[in-house]
C-alpha cells in the first residue's frame, strides 16, 4: 500500500469518528439534561416536603407523621437548574381521610412566584394502652396495670382507649391477657346516666376537634355507647360516654 493510500484511509477513519461524535452529542446532552432535571426535581420535592411537614405540625398535631406527598398541578411550570424556596403554604381542601391539599407558593432566584398544588398523606400518632401483665376480671385499673404504646390513629379499632383518664379507676369485666390493647367494651358499666341529661359532645376527627352540646336520647353507662341529640345542628349521633357529662364522637 502506498503512502498516499495510507493517508487517505486514515483521513476516512477520522472522518467517521468525527461524524459519530456529532451524532452522539445530542444523546449525551439529553442524558445529562434529564439527570440534572431529576436532581432538580428531588430538590424541589424535598423543599416542599419540609414545608408541608412544618404546616401539618402547626395545624394538625405535633405528633403528625407525613406518609407522602405528590404534586397535583404546577410541576411542569418549574424550570430545571433553578433553586426554589417555599414562600407560603395554604390549605386548599381535602382529598379524603388523612389527605390534605395545600397551595404552595414557590419563589425562584428572581423572586418569581410559581403556585403548586400539593397533596399530603399523613397520620396522627396517639397513645394506646396495653395490659402490662395478665389482668383478671374485677381488676381496678391504675397506671401500674398498663403502659402506653404509640400507634397510628387510622389503624385503631373502635373503642380503643387513647386517654388513660377514660379507664383509670374503672373495673374490668373479663380477664385480659398481657399485651392486649385495652378497649372500652372490656370494662364493666358504671351506674347509668339517665335519658335527658345535658352533656358536652366532643366530635373528634383526624385533624379537627369540635365541641357542642346535646342531651342523652337514652340511658347510658360511662364507658358505653351513648345516643345524643345535639342542640345545634339538631341531629342524633352515637358516641362513647367518657364521663357523666361528656360524650366523645370519632369521625
Amino acid at each position: 500500500m502506498t503512502k498516499r493510500e495510507n493517508t487517505t484511509k486514515g483521513a476516512g477513519q477520522k472522518g467517521k469518528a468525527f461524524l459519530c461524535f456529532f451524532l452522539l452529542l445530542p444523546l449525551a446532552f439529553s442524558l445529562l439534561s434529564s439527570g440534572s432535571f431529576a436532581a432538580d426535581r428531588n430538590q424541589i420535592m424535598d423543599t416542599i416536603k419540609k414545608a408541608v411537614q412544618a404546616e401539618l405540625v402547626h395545624s394538625v398535631s405535633e405528633n403528625v407523621e407525613l406518609s407522602g406527598i405528590r404534586i397535583i398541578r404546577g410541576l411542569e411550570a418549574l424550570e430545571e437548574g433553578k433553586l426554589y424556596t417555599v414562600g407560603s403554604m395554604q390549605m386548599d381542601g381535602y382529598n379524603g381521610r388523612n389527605r390534605i391539599v395545600y397551595l404552595a407558593a414557590l419563589y425562584d432566584d428572581r423572586k418569581t412566584v410559581h403556585n403548586v398544588r400539593v397533596e399530603a398523606t399523613y397520620d396522627v400518632l396517639v397513645d394506646v394502652f396495653v395490659a402490662a401483665k395478665p389482668l383478671s376480671s374485677g381488676t381496678i385499673i391504675t397506671e401500674d396495670e398498663v403502659y402506653a404504646v404509640r400507634q397510628k390513629n387510622s389503624r385503631l379499632s373502635a373503642g380503643t382507649i387513647t386517654d388513660i383518664s377514660e379507664i383509670k379507676g374503672r373495673k374490668l369485666k373479663s380477664n385480659i391477657a398481657q399485651g392486649v390493647i385495652l378497649r372500652s367494651d372490656q370494662f364493666a358499666n358504671s351506674s347509668n346516666i339517665k335519658k335527658g341529661k345535658e352533656v358536652i359532645v366532643l366530635v373528634e376527627g383526624s385533624n379537627v376537634l369540635v365541641s357542642t352540646k346535646g342531651v342523652l336520647g337514652k340511658d347510658a353507662a360511662i364507658g358505653g355507647t351513648a345516643q345524643v341529640i345535639c342542640s345545634s345542628p339538631k341531629k342524633e349521633i352515637n358516641g362513647i360516654l367518657i364521663s357523666a357529662d361528656t360524650v366523645k364522637v370519632k369521625i
